[in-house]
């Protein structure tokens, strides 16, 4: 089981967005890691590895907002690897920043889907599978979780550079 490197990028990306703390981020890594090769005999393989990881991650992301109770964790200050090249979306990095920073104000549904879909760029049915939602939902939150983007950006400095790109 080569989960581990074929897979770090992609659940740390997950749990760093939607956390937004570079410092817990290994924890949870290894944390979702570790369930997963503790858990495999209940592996039953009705959806991919990577899906199983991400909902493993879902979990222990969830307990840990529960936990501060929505508390903001930013800024970053590195380059953040991504399964999509975000600073070509963007003019500036100040602007995938202050994305970054929006994207944490959404409330955990509106963050993990928008997270998901369009940095981890999982399908509507690999999101479905990692939530534990039915693909109408899935669909009809991540509708949301736009317009509450949009909105919020187009409230602060007339839209900023990415409001128009949502």
């Amino acid at each position: 089981m080569d989960w581990y490197e074929s897979y770090y990028d992609d659940v740390y990306r997950f749990i760093l967005f939607m956390l937004g703390d570079k410092q817990l981020c290994e924890d949870f890594v290894h944390d979702t890691f570790v369930r997963a090769y503790t858990a495999v005999e209940r592996f039953d393989m009705r959806s991919s590895v990577k899906t199983w990881l991400f909902s493993i991650a879902k979990h222990l992301v969830l307990d840990e907002i529960r936990k501060r109770k929505r508390r903001k964790l930013f800024p970053f200050e590195k380059e953040i690897p991504s399964s999509l090249n975000v600073e070509q979306l963007f003019e500036h990095k100040e602007a995938v920043i202050e994305l970054m920073s929006e994207i944490q104000k959404l409330k955990p549904n509106y963050r993990m889907v928008i997270i998901l879909k369009m940095v981890e760029d999982c399908s509507t049915k690999e999101i479905s599978d990692i939530l534990d939602w039915s693909e109408a939902k899935v669909r009809k939150t991540l509708s949301r979780a736009l317009h509450s983007l949009r909105k919020m950006s187009l409230k602060e400095e007339g839209g900023g550079q990415f409001g128009q790109t949502l």
